[in-house]
């Protein structure tokens, strides 16, 4: 899934060189459109992983400060 998101991040990035040099008819508007929905969709979805990750850091952090492992140095 994650290769998906970054295909989509690039179709974005390339969606937008024709805004840029001035390319802009009614059916691209659209489509920008459609591609600011996924770049949302894509940003809630990496922001989930993140905070998922950065819970499981804390869990293992306060797990190791109960008296779990000691911890490797």
């Amino acid at each position: 899934m994650q290769k998906l998101e970054t295909a989509l991040v690039i179709v974005a990035l390339v969606s937008l060189w024709p805004l840029i040099v001035g390319y802009s008819p009614l059916w691209y508007q659209v489509c920008l459109g459609i591609v600011l929905g996924l770049m949302l969709w894509v940003a809630m979805r990496r922001l989930s992983r993140v905070r998922a990750a950065s819970e499981e850091a804390k869990r293992k952090r306060d797990e190791m400060e109960r008296g779990g492992r000691p911890p490797r140095l």
